[in-house]
């Protein structure tokens, strides 16, 4: 169910629609809550703002406030995302009038939330909490459309990075094949994510 973005978002906007507010929240809340960690908010902050986005989507979409015509769904829950979290700094920085600093870049995540045209390391970092949120999800599906073994060693070979010759022998196939099931997986996680992602 829901094999395209373009589906679950029909879907979330039907409020009596369970399964897919689940789907959405399985697959947008690590991203939400990834990025506003990343942004140096604590663990109470990033929690509320993750919900907020989450609750602020899901009513513009059963409001039809989104409009895919005027842009891809990831820029506007960025939109959302940023200006929650924008709001979560300043008061936070109200409260207890100390900065915290973006990792990636040492600047002040404030600052650079504030200036629309300063954000390039914000938004590096959210377009990449969107990679590994698809991923995730890719990985989820993928999993039971390859084999169990080749599902086994490209995790063992592409995620936790164990050389070849390891994999191999921990499952009992030739140093080759782990190649080739990392490349079987790879694809069809590239044909999950543009299915999902196609507008």
């Amino acid at each position: 169910m829901h094999t395209t973005q373009t589906n679950l978002l029909a879907a979330v906007r039907d409020s009596q629609n369970s399964l897919a507010w689940d789907t959405f929240y399985r697959i947008y809340s690590p991203l939400l809550s990834n990025f506003t960690h990343r942004l140096g908010l604590n663990d109470a902050d990033a929690d509320d703002v993750t919900q907020e986005v989450l609750l602020i989507a899901q009513r513009s979409l059963q409001q039809h406030h989104y409009d895919p015509a005027k842009g891809r769904f990831r820029s506007w829950l960025y939109g959302i995302a940023r200006r929650q979290s924008l709001a979560a700094l300043r008061a936070r920085r109200r409260r207890t009038r100390v900065q915290s600093v973006l990792p990636e870049s040492g600047a002040d995540p404030l600052q650079q939330l504030a200036d629309p045209k300063g954000d390039e390391a914000v938004s590096a970092v959210w377009r990449e909490e969107w990679r590994y949120a698809m991923l995730n999800e890719a990985l989820r599906h993928v999993r039971c459309e390859v084999s169990e073994k080749s599902f086994e060693a490209f995790c063992l070979y592409a995620i936790d990075h164990h050389p070849v010759q390891q994999v191999a022998n921990q499952l009992g196939i030739a140093p080759s094949s782990v190649y080739v099931y990392k490349s079987r997986v790879l694809e069809a996680i590239r044909g999950w994510v543009a299915r999902f992602e196609e507008p």
